[in-house]
């Protein structure tokens, strides 16, 4: 099979099986474009790549000084698509599984102190509908963990009030529940009733929880605005991001006492590292203990 179909094949595995998300899916076609301009011949056959070839086009990758991190999803692409290629039988053996990957440089990232998180999360004007609004934004990034992306993609039928929780769709379309406190149910309904006050002399045009100033859904650029605006009103780091309220959340439920299994459920990830499985919590668990460690849950 030459590489070309073989890509288009993965690819389709990736969106109607895998229902990866469509950034997930550039990213991977990007990467195994850019092999194929390596190899300068798009008509190749996949049997006809050795090792020595992806290690070329990876040693390339260095020459060209990308950055760790890219060379790391370049390699993770290759040995993702061989991977696909041996379990379909399109080739025997898997010739990109001695490829190594870069050692990985230690990242750093920012924990909120509690107390300037709280004087934070108090900055909004909460007489106004957009200060309703930001005022909840700045509330669900910690007292959830979501990323931005999710929050934006927040409806109001998401969101169980007689349950306390909200449902989100994280990466891999893959759902999640995630309990709420009182305080945060009172903060939407405020909000939910003013919102319409958002838009100047529009209508709302969506069904998004968050909107902006023409009645469409507000934008993950949009929240990062809107958070930078009351780190500078209180006086914090500009160096903050929306992110590190994930961070914060996650930091600050263990030192409550949560488990790590608890928080790897909370924030959706797949699992605790490459080699550990997941292990499922029931929901009775999860409010139990969110609201036992969270600083907001009281």
């Amino acid at each position: 099979m030459r590489i070309g179909r073989a890509v288009d094949k993965f690819l389709y595995f990736l969106q109607n099986e895998k229902n990866c998300s469509e950034h997930t899916i550039k990213s991977y076609s990007k990467d195994l474009n850019d092999f194929i301009d390596y190899l300068q011949d798009e008509n190749i056959r996949i049997n006809e790549i050795d090792f020595f070839l992806l290690r070329g086009f990876i040693a390339g990758c260095y020459e060209r000084k990308l950055a760790k991190a890219t060379v790391e999803r370049k390699i993770s692409t290759i040995k993702s698509f061989y991977k696909f290629l041996t379990l379909r039988k399109i080739i025997e053996d898997n010739t990109a599984k001695p490829l190594k990957f870069p050692k990985k440089e230690q990242k750093s990232f920012n924990i909120f102190n509690i107390d300037d998180l709280f004087n934070l999360l108090e900055a909004p004007d909460k007489e106004s509908a957009a200060g309703l609004r930001d005022a909840l934004i700045l509330e669900l990034l910690y007292a959830t963990g979501v990323r931005i992306s999710e929050l934006v993609g927040i409806e109001i039928s998401d969101i169980d009030f007689s349950g306390k929780r909200l449902r989100v769709m994280g990466k891999g379309k893959k759902e999640r529940i995630i309990p709420l406190a009182d305080i945060h149910l009172k903060m939407i309904k405020d909000y939910s009733k003013n919102k319409d006050k958002i838009p100047k002399n529009r209508t709302v045009k969506t069904p998004r929880l968050f909107i902006n100033k023409f009645g469409t859904a507000l934008t993950d650029r949009s929240v990062r605005r809107i958070v930078d605006k009351y780190l500078k009103i209180s006086g914090l780091p500009s160096n903050f991001s929306p992110h590190d309220f994930r961070h914060s959340f996650a930091t600050h439920m263990l030192e409550g006492g949560a488990d790590l299994r608890t928080i790897q459920e909370l924030l959706g990830h797949s699992s605790l590292s490459t080699t550990q499985k997941y292990t499922h919590l029931n929901l009775s668990e999860l409010l139990k203990i969110y609201d036992k460690t969270h600083p907001k849950s009281k």
